[in-house]
């Protein structure tokens, strides 16, 4: 019997660009996954290509994408930095205006609760509103309302969401992360926005480094390069690194779904 293949694709901004080479290299190897869940920027990527999207189409897209185009920033400031109704929309029109249970290839995504500070895997309604709610980065983005709930960005309690998928029947979990995991950085010189990213990156590894044994395979892009939420002109790098990392891992993957 064929082993049931579930993706988690992690947190991580515009470091999540790698997504989209492990997907590739998946494909081109002939390997098909049954399932995917998705946290923040892996929340996109995921539900974009959960409706059918080809991944070159969407490559050449993200390599000519100008985030600034984007970023509907709002004075004064409320709940967030940026409003996040244009990159809705742009998830909107990639997404087909579908619903969780149009998906060609089964989907989910994690979101926190901001009154009760629990994790929640939205699985039903509309995509884009769902994936909104994922990205929902603290202080960057607005929270959103989904559901009668308002939601912040999954990553903050769950960066690489393979919990759901194995609660969904999936025998072999691939992971994954491409967030910050436990190297020194230099931090003289920092903004205290820079500040507050390294906040972040450190509480966010303190919980993930004890979850990745929920997956089978935990694939890591270096794609620690990319220094900024929002930066595009290293996709092309990022991407490449995703289809590398699944090409490293490609035996202990066939080993796994014994192929």
């Amino acid at each position: 019997m064929k082993k049931k293949i579930g993706l988690a694709l992690g947190a991580g901004s515009t470091k999540g660009f790698a997504h989209i080479g492990v997907l590739q290299q998946l494909e081109a190897e002939g390997i098909s996954v049954d399932m995917i869940s998705g946290s923040s920027m892996g929340a996109i990527i995921g539900a974009v290509y959960s409706v059918g999207t080809d991944l070159d189409m969407l490559e050449r897209f993200i390599l000519s994408l100008n985030m600034r185009e984007y970023m509907d920033l709002q004075f004064p400031l409320s709940a967030g930095l940026i409003k996040g109704e244009k990159i809705q929309e742009l998830i909107r029109l990639f997404t087909h205006n579908k619903t969780f249970a149009e998906t060609k290839t089964p989907f989910c995504c994690v979101a926190v609760d901001a009154q009760t500070g629990k994790l929640d895997v939205l699985e039903n309604g509309l995509l884009h509103e769902a994936v909104r709610a994922s990205m929902s980065i603290p202080a960057i983005f607005e929270p959103v309302a989904f559901q009668g709930r308002t939601y912040i960005d999954g990553g903050v309690l769950e960066r690489v969401p393979c919990k759901c998928l194995r609660d969904h029947g999936m025998d072999v979990v691939i992971g994954v992360d491409v967030g910050y995991h436990g190297d020194p950085v230099d931090v003289n010189g920092m903004s205290a926005y820079q500040l507050m990213n390294r906040t972040i990156s450190i509480m966010q590894w303190e919980m993930t480094k004890f979850r990745r044994e929920e997956a089978d395979v935990m694939l890591v892009p270096e794609v620690l390069f990319v220094k900024g939420r929002f930066q595009t002109d290293q996709a092309g790098d990022c991407i490449e690194e995703g289809r590398r990392v699944v090409r490293a891992a490609l035996p202990q993957i066939k080993k796994l779904i014994g192929s």
